[in-house]
């Protein structure tokens, strides 16, 4: 069973698909980040299928890591790339960890060798606190997920290069 989540704006941010109907996600619990799909309102409709999935533009990825500063700036990135047929490498980080830098290291090497495949992405989780707990983020650091077509579809918790390369080529076969 899939959960959904959809995000709306800073003013009313999170819902919660639950059987009967869309709910307000301010209730403090934690939620499953079991086959999670995180949609907005650019990506409903493909969810929903009243809208054929579209291959990105062609070498869409940038090669390098993408910063992303604040929901504002996720939301934008989100919609440009998730409902396409494209993987997306969410790392979330702590930046007082010792960790930071060997995190950076490896993202810029995977961004350049998934070059049109793949677009990485770094966020700080005192920014996204709420998207790092739906995405199942709980206190280590680095941890990185996986996401094609608005679902989630791996994650790797720490610094484990082979076990996240091995990840982006199942996600991206």
């Amino acid at each position: 069973m899939n959960s959904y989540y959809y995000y709306v704006d800073k003013s009313r941010p999170w819902f919660w698909w639950s059987g009967g109907g869309w709910r307000r996600f301010n209730d403090g619990r934690r939620y499953p980040a079991v086959n999670i799909i995180i949609l907005t309102a650019d990506s409903f409709d493909y969810a929903l299928g009243r809208k054929q999935l579209a291959e990105p533009p062609q070498d869409s990825s940038s090669g390098s890591v993408i910063s992303i500063k604040d929901m504002d700036e996720w939301k934008l990135h989100w919609n440009k790339s998730a409902p396409y047929n494209k993987l997306l490498v969410y790392a979330f980080y702590d930046k007082n960890s010792t960790l930071y830098k060997a995190m950076e290291k490896l993202l810029e090497k995977l961004a350049k060798q998934y070059i049109g495949k793949a677009d990485f992405c770094k966020l700080d989780v005192d920014n996204f606190e709420y998207l790092a707990g739906l995405c199942g983020v709980e206190g280590a650091y680095p941890t990185f997920v996986l996401f094609k077509n608005c679902k989630q579809v791996g994650k790797v918790v720490g610094l484990k290069d082979d076990e996240l390369e091995r990840s982006i080529e199942r996600a991206l076969n």
